[in-house]
């Protein structure tokens, strides 16, 4: 059986119970019991679990199905079986040969493709149109080096998450008089503990395609999903899973944790400073769907380097890895910082108000809008990122707080003498 040292809050010495308050014999300090367990508040275990599913494919898929394996990146395709003759949709190598379908887990669920190839032309010949930061090699001759279209395969994660989180919290206010400023310190233990239930969080059971460009794609509308049948495949391929349900457990465990805590976060106001203290998740009801949704890959050479653009099949959302011109963005920046401070300057000097407080204000106005307009043309780049959290897989409702308690702990009292020439001043 584990044991608990309770330690004082104020200087950390050894806490005794002297049947009302926990006493510290060191500073003299005492303090309710319940804000002191609550301090040490255990925390749940056993983490976020989901079940995940064993299903393989069926004797009549097999027959349906073949399996095409990449010699030169790899890759590992399934398609229907009546496909003689393809390509890899990562590397485009034509060195494929064709087998039998082995292993792996059964999809449940396709999302059809929505986007035609000649829909997906277009959105990438009219994603070079307007891009103030884009590299000079795209601005002519973006040629589609290949067009493919491919089902890639996902885990959605379903689960109802627990947290508990501990916070130490301050409330902090200051007062002057003749000779002295008193700051108040009253420090807070903070206890909250909530549920958020989360369905369909998807994560890419892909090696090949980067989580930055799957997650950019999202979402998915899976109310359009059909059962899954080899017949689905017809004039695609589809990427067979190279990383199983526990594999992409991780990433998903990381999405529901964030949003659960920015969750919590939100609910603990009113304080000057607030800092967590520990913090715990457990979940319920965990399970995992193998789905295969659809993306059109397509590739361009520039300067003999590859980059990859990626289409959401189902609703034409696109992304890629094209970088920004850094170059470009300084100009941008350094354009919008002169034009503030030329206005700024000019105004100032009409209305006689000119001074190097003044200018000092402009200036960081200035250095507001620069950065306001480069974060706006790199978000034009549409540049793939990775999701923060699952706030948007959380299902109605949200957060349901059980356990919502603020308790006070103590106050420190700092004085400090106001020197005479403060006073002046």
């Amino acid at each position: 059986m584990s044991t608990v040292a309770y330690k004082c809050p104020n200087c950390a010495s050894s806490l005794t119970f002297n049947g009302e308050k926990m006493a510290c014999g060191a500073c003299g300090s005492q303090f309710d019991l319940a804000a002191v367990e609550a301090m040490y508040a255990a925390q749940t275990s056993g983490g976020i679990d989901f079940d995940t599913p064993d299903e393989g494919y069926a004797a009549s898929d097999v027959a349906q199905m073949k399996a095409y394996r990449c010699k030169s990146c790899g890759a590992e395709l399934i398609t229907e079986g009546t496909t003689t003759a393809t390509e890899c949709p990562y590397c485009g190598s034509p060195t494929i040969l064709p087998d039998r379908i082995e292993g792996g887990i059964r999809p449940e669920l396709v999302v059809p493709f929505a986007i035609s190839k000649e829909e997906a032309q277009k959105m990438f010949e009219d994603y070079f149109q307007g891009k103030k930061l884009l590299p000079n090699i795209f601005k002519k001759d973006n040629q589609i080096a290949e067009i493919r279209k491919l089902y890639v395969p996902y885990w959605l994660f379903d689960c109802d998450a627990d947290a508990t989180i501990v916070y130490s919290a301050e409330k902090r206010r200051t007062q002057r008089t003749d000779e002295w400023e008193i700051e108040t310190i009253e420090h807070y233990i903070v206890n909250r503990s909530g549920t958020m239930s989360f369905e369909n969080i998807p994560v890419d059971g892909s090696v090949k395609l980067d989580n930055k460009i799957s997650e950019s794609l999202e979402p998915y509308d899976l109310t359009k999903a059909v059962p899954f049948s080899p017949s689905v495949l017809s004039g695609s391929l589809a990427d067979h899973a190279d990383v199983d349900a526990a594999g992409c457990e991780k990433r998903a465990v990381e999405r529901v944790e964030k949003s659960i805590t920015n969750a919590i976060r939100s609910t603990v106001t009113g304080y000057t400073s607030v800092s967590e203290r520990s913090k715990g998740f457990s979940s319920k009801g965990g399970k995992v769907t193998p789905v295969l949704l659809p993306v059109w890959l397509i590739t361009t050479v520039k300067d003999g380097k590859t980059y990859t653009f990626a289409i959401n099949g189902q609703t034409g959302k696109l992304t890629c890895d094209v970088p920004t011109d850094k170059g470009k963005a300084f100009l941008w920046g350094a354009g919008a910082f002169a034009g503030v401070m030329g206005i700024g300057a000019l105004i100032l000097h009409l209305i006689k108000k000119m001074g190097s407080g003044t200018m000092l204000l402009v200036g960081l106005l200035g250095l507001i809008a620069a950065f306001g307009v480069i974060a706006t043309l790199i978000g034009q780049l549409k540049q793939a990122s990775s999701q923060t959290s699952a706030s948007g897989y959380s299902r109605e409702g949200g957060l349901q707080l059980s356990l919502e308690q603020d308790l006070y702990l103590y106050t420190k009292i700092n004085r400090k003498k106001i020197e005479k020439q403060e006073q002046a001043s």
